[in-house]
């Protein structure tokens, strides 16, 4: 990496370490030693660690933009869908770190609207891909659920399409089971 004199140069560095380790990776001293620069520097863009962060959340709903307009695109859970998700791999696992660092009421808030916002892009093809068309409320509870697994399972280590396929297709049986169990009984029930 170039080192350059700039904000920007911080908050892409703060933003990988905190996608890779969270909160814990953010410390002035090791972001001013990474990039080869003082830390006066920081304090000179930022004022503190909650501008700094302002300025990370910031960057993050960018990155998040640029990550929905590919989620607007996809035609498909399986493969495509799947397929953006490992593209944009350090957004989302800063994404996942925002959730999990429940303490902080904006990285918390900044997180969820963005899961609405891909909630509603997702309805319908994860309705499909549940093949419970009749359902998309139901379908997109159920989704949330299932991207809550995948953000407790997920780390920047394991983030690649075939554990994502494993973890959909595991999240797609157990409905299709579910589906299969309902209309078993129901038949039951009639033929009684």
């Amino acid at each position: 990496m170039k080192k350059t004199r700039n904000s920007s140069a911080w908050t892409e560095e703060g933003y990988s370490l905190f996608a890779k380790e969270g909160l814990d990776g953010i410390q002035v001293e090791r972001l001013a030693r990474i990039l080869g620069l003082n830390k006066s520097g920081f304090y000179h863009y930022f004022g503190d660690l909650d501008g700094y962060f302002e300025e990370l959340i910031r960057l993050h709903k960018r990155k998040a933009d640029l990550y929905l307009l590919d989620v607007a695109d996809v035609k498909s859970i399986d493969p495509e869908y799947l397929q953006v998700v490992v593209k944009h791999k350090t957004s989302v696992m800063f994404h996942i770190h925002l959730l999990r660092s429940q303490n902080n009421p904006s990285f918390y808030k900044t997180a969820q609207v963005i899961d609405e916002r891909e909630d509603i892009l997702l309805q319908e093809l994860w309705s499909e891909y549940l093949g419970i068309h009749e359902h998309p409320d139901l379908a997109i509870r159920y989704f949330n659920i299932v991207r809550d697994m995948f953000y407790a399972r997920m780390s920047h280590r394991n983030m690649n399409y075939p554990f994502l396929h494993h973890l959909m297709t595991e999240a797609r049986v157990v409905m299709q089971q579910l589906t299969d169990s309902k209309s078993a009984f129901q038949a039951d029930e009639y033929l009684k």
